[in-house]
């Protein structure tokens, strides 16, 4: 199975008074979210594979080293 490099954001958002983790992708529009960083990450990495199970031709823009890595990173103003 061939690695994927997908470029996420991850940011923090209240949601019914409680503080949640929304990750998302810019390129396919798929975002999940969760309590704890970890588990919206491994929801986002299943809305992921259900994504491209369903557009399989979208995977060709994951494969590991097809495009440069993007740096996000949190600036708090």
């Amino acid at each position: 199975m061939e690695k994927l490099s997908v470029n996420i954001l991850v940011r923090e958002e209240e949601m019914d008074d409680q503080k949640v983790f929304i990750v998302n992708n810019e390129d396919t529009g798929v975002a999940d979210f969760g309590d704890t960083l970890n588990e919206a990450i491994e929801n986002f990495k299943k809305s992921l594979h259900l994504y491209l199970e369903t557009y399989p031709q979208k995977k060709e823009l994951f494969i590991e080293g097809a495009k440069e890595p993007l740096l996000i990173s949190r600036i708090l103003v």
